[in-house]
């Protein structure tokens, strides 16, 4: 039926010209910041999917969710140093890591996945407080409502996204209920110190879409905050959630950042001031989970409903720490397997985030690839068959040529369960299919309708 909803569009971008469906980028109005940061990167159209299948892919995500985070109870017999080092984590990591307890956190992630059809194949699941892309999810979409052309279209399909600001809005509200009764809660999205000038750009669209939500949303590094009888302070002001985009690996970097860490610590401890997701989170983000659900020696501990879901949506993927490994039912040497199947595999480190230290087989020669394997920290890497994601025919909003893109659809999931999808859209002419920090994709909503 999605097919049908995009032919339907792509046919009347060739039949309306640039005064119809084709030319409504042209038309989008977006908030001073959100501008500032993604001018001119709004991809021609939006993608559309089944609203059964994008909910049948959320609420099995929910699912992933749920298992990931009760793996450290259930591996290495609760060992939770033990299950650290089996990602590459070492003891003062971990250390880190148990600082507020291994309290469950709140449902708060994104998924990246490719979709082929029915298929949906998860790339990477990024859980915690350190997500991007929140306000795309919903400037986009609404900024597309806003054109008659567009609406008018939205309504013959009947169209719907979910509201993506207020879903956050709301579970940021109720996390405040602990630590302040104004109903009201300031808010800190919280960096390490220096990183502000770097990512600050990036970070006010954010800010700008949830004071839109009501929201008093402030940005700080950790070098600006204070303490008050046990409560975060920012330039005096009491401080209720933190969503923290401070790293293990950054604390352990800096002393000045480790130290100015306590306070929150402590605060979200005694119930003074509140992280959304607590730093254990950091644990259940660690991409090198993933092998492990693959891994025979761990796979006892799931159940068949598990296992299941495991296999469906996580493609082939095992940690290079690993020298021999099980491949359909044979043990085989793990390089030597990469080595011969390089066209279909993909190197990424557990812990680097947008996209950095990513080798994709596809697109190295032999000799770059075999160096790649080898020169790998491999207790922190994993590898990864190929997830293919369907083309997407665009139409050029200037042109009207058309042609192909592959898109990474970013589920968001809230405590309330499915909050929408934002798309990062490479053109098939694209030097790299990794949608790295540099890779500057085009941008799009994903708007859902009835089967």
């Amino acid at each position: 039926m999605s097919r049908t909803v995009t032919q339907s569009y792509v046919d009347e971008c060739a039949a309306g010209g640039r005064d119809g469906l084709r030319g409504v980028v042209d038309h989008l109005r977006f908030p001073p910041h959100f501008t500032a940061a993604f001018d001119g990167r709004v991809l021609g159209r939006p993608l559309f999917v089944e609203d059964s299948q994008i909910r049948d892919v959320a609420d099995r995500l929910m699912r992933f969710h749920h298992l990931v985070v009760s793996l450290p109870g259930r591996l290495f017999d609760g060992d939770v140093l033990a299950y650290g080092e089996a990602l590459g984590l070492d003891r003062r990591s971990v250390d880190i890591l148990c600082r507020n307890g291994l309290v469950p956190p709140v449902p708060y992630g994104r998924a990246d996945l490719h979709r082929d059809g029915d298929s949906w194949q998860l790339l990477e699941f990024n859980i915690g407080a350190d997500l991007g892309g929140m306000e795309r999810t919903g400037d986009i979409p609404r900024a597309l409502m806003d054109v008659p052309r567009f609406r008018e279209f939205a309504e013959a399909h009947r169209l719907s996204y979910p509201d993506i600001g207020a879903s956050i809005a709301r579970m940021l509200t109720r996390c405040a209920e602990s630590v302040s009764a104004a109903g009201a809660p300031v808010v800190v999205m919280l960096e390490s110190n220096g990183r502000m000038a770097k990512y600050q750009k990036y970070m006010l669209p954010f800010q700008e879409f949830m004071r839109g939500k009501g929201i008093d949303l402030r940005l700080a590094e950790v070098g600006q905050l204070g303490a008050r009888a046990g409560k975060v302070h920012l330039d005096g002001t009491p401080v209720d959630v933190i969503l923290r985009y401070v790293s293990v690996d950054q604390i352990l970097a800096d002393p000045d950042v480790a130290a100015g860490m306590e306070p929150v610590f402590r605060a979200h401890e005694e119930g003074r001031t509140v992280q959304l997701t607590p730093i254990c989170t950091d644990l259940h983000g660690n991409k090198g989970i993933l092998p492990m659900l693959h891994d025979s020696r761990f796979r006892a501990a799931l159940t068949a409903s598990e296992l299941s879901l495991v296999d469906g949506i996580l493609p082939w993927t095992r940690s290079m720490a690993d020298p021999k490994v099980d491949v359909d039912g044979h043990p085989v040497d793990l390089v030597d397997y990469c080595r011969a199947h390089r066209a279909d595999l993909i190197l990424k480190p557990n812990n680097d985030a947008r996209g950095g230290g990513i080798v994709a087989g596809w697109e190295s020669t032999d000799q770059d690839w075999h160096q790649a394997l080898t020169s790998c920290d491999r207790p922190r890497t994993l590898v990864q068959r190929r997830a293919p994601a369907q083309p997407e025919p665009v139409a050029d909003p200037a042109t009207g040529h058309l042609r192909d893109w592959f898109a990474t659809w970013g589920v968001y999931l809230t405590d309330e369960g499915y909050a929408g999808t934002y798309i990062r859209a490479l053109s098939e002419s694209a030097t790299s299919a990794v949608v790295g920090w540099d890779a500057l994709p085009q941008l799009t909503a994903a708007f859902s309708h009835p089967d």
